[in-house]
């Protein structure tokens, strides 16, 4: 991958693949701004893409090419900006490489012309999170930062805000690190959140997955961040100064590196070098859920810290920080059952996670497709937290069948849609209980993209809660309180191209 030299003038690009997210449309307006002629080409042709037409109508002359992926696309093309979920083996690029033509992708273009530090933010879980509540840290501090990456905003439309003085904090994904240059990009410090299984299916392995992670800390100069007790990232090869994380006593967190962050009775503080631990926020006056988001805290105060913030701006950051939409936190309480939200989740570790940090009987819906066919892996792990599962997808029955088929069978039930799983989930509780809704599976066997998914969940909730207002039943007449067997699970279906990565 390289990127586009400034100006280029005179030169064509071929943006591929939209995405739904800004990422396209980003890059296309910014080589536009650089006298670069821009033809756009995506396979869907839809009303899906009517936003990401519409935001770039002031745009003279671009060249719309919808609903087609042919070679045809790349005559007189000097540049192809690929968008991440596009993968390596695609036959367009393979065609643009041999004829020569030079590949780059949006989160290149920002790193070869930002003129301020990089901070990115990596691992299997909690990027979000942690980009976010290292943000919030560098801007109560105040600290100029920007936001953005695969958390769902492209830094290139803030390069008017751009400066050599400011910091900006790039979530980035293993799709998008895959196609970093090493040997022409740099970041100035790299946050790594934990290392787990994911996007099997897309690289091919877990080795070739955790590569594609590794490149972070390898381009990374001024610090590494990551969780001590993490085996994969701490092998990871980085030629700046390692500072470690985890959810233990200080004294432990930071065993074997003398710079890091942990536990300092209650309270989440930072030492570095011989200095006594400086304490940012107490771990109970923080608002998010779950020892993982205290993890995430860990990493985005120690970077912060790191980069000049102080304690107190860091300390209020923290604790003011309120769950981003779809990562685990009580969306509602319907009929004395407690509803939780974690639809961010596309693999079990995630979901693992929500679970063991919930109380009482737990109702888990879950579902989707599968990235590595592992469904009694997925079983296993979720089965010694949950009173009863209702999956719905393709994941559906075999997940049931390895669910049912434990030593200590999971009382089940198998749904081709979402709210049928939920009613189902619902059902099945009593007050005092929890329903959680966290897949645990990736999403396109039924949706573009796993905020669609969330967002079919929420409005499930929502004609719950108005049912709740009106005085009216919450569960479908005649329903009992629990139902077992299996229905008809989804058939797969082409969707349009979106990263969870």
């Amino acid at each position: 991958m390289t990127a586009l030299p400034i100006p280029p003038a005179g030169r064509k690009a071929l943006v591929l693949g939209l995405g739904r997210f800004g990422g396209g449309t980003a890059a296309a307006r910014f080589l536009h701004r650089r006298g670069a002629a821009i033809r756009i080409a995506d396979r869907s042709s839809g009303p899906d893409l009517d936003h990401s037409r519409q935001s770039l109508q002031d745009l003279a002359g671009v060249d719309w090419q919808l609903g087609r992926e042919d070679e045809d696309l790349l005559a007189g093309i000097d540049l192809l900006v690929v968008n991440p979920a596009i993968p390596d083996q695609h036959p367009l690029l393979a065609a643009a490489r041999r004829r020569g033509i030079e590949l780059t992708q949006e989160v290149s273009l920002f790193l070869a012309h930002y003129p301020g530090r990089v901070v990115a933010v990596t691992g299997t879980n909690g990027k979000s999170s942690t980009s976010t509540m290292l943000h919030a840290a560098l801007l109560r501090a105040g600290i100029d930062a920007l936001l953005g990456g695969n958390i769902g905003h492209s830094l290139l439309e803030d390069e008017g805000r751009w400066h050599r003085d400011q910091i900006a904090v790039l979530e980035i994904s293993s799709f998008q690190l895959d196609r970093v240059d090493p040997h022409r990009h740099t970041v100035f410090g790299a946050v790594l959140t934990r290392m787990g299984k994911d996007h099997v299916d897309r690289h091919g392995s877990l080795e070739s997955y955790h590569r594609a992670k590794s490149i972070l800390p390898a381009i990374a100069t001024a610090f590494c961040v990551h969780c001590g007790d993490d085996a994969v990232a701490s092998a990871f090869a980085t030629p700046a100064p390692r500072f470690a994380y985890a959810n233990a006593a200080l004294a432990h967190a930071t065993a074997g590196i003398p710079n890091g962050a942990g536990i300092d009775h209650g309270w989440l503080a930072v030492r570095l070098d011989d200095r006594a631990p400086v304490r940012l926020v107490h771990s109970e006056a923080m608002a998010v859920l779950g020892d993982f988001q205290r993890e995430n805290a860990l990493a985005a105060g120690l970077a912060a810290t790191l980069l000049g913030a102080s304690a107190h701006g860091i300390g209020l950051a923290l604790a003011n920080m309120a769950p981003l939409p779809f990562r685990l936190q009580l969306l509602a309480v319907l009929g004395g059952v407690r509803i939780y939200d974690n639809g961010v989740s596309t693999e079990i570790e995630s979901t693992r996670s929500a679970l063991r940090n919930l109380t009482g009987p737990l109702h888990w819906v879950a579902g989707g497709k599968s990235k590595d066919g592992d469904y009694g892996l997925v079983a296993r792990e979720a089965a010694p937290y949950i009173a009863s599962a209702h999956v719905f997808g393709t994941a559906a029955a075999p997940l049931c069948e390895q669910l049912s088929a434990l030593a200590r069978p999971v009382e089940t039930t198998a749904h081709e849609r979402l709210p049928a799983a939920l009613d189902a989930a619902f059902a099945a509780c009593e007050p005092g209980s929890a329903l959680l809704f966290s897949p645990g599976f990736a999403s396109f066997d039924q949706y573009p993209n796993f905020r669609a998914r969330a967002l079919e969940f929420h409005a499930w909730v929502a004609a719950k809660r108005q049912l709740q207002l009106a005085g009216l039943p919450l569960r479908t007449a005649g329903m009992p309180p629990r139902l077992s067997g299996t229905t008809t699970s989804a058939a797969p279906r082409e969707h349009d191209r979106a990263s969870e990565g």
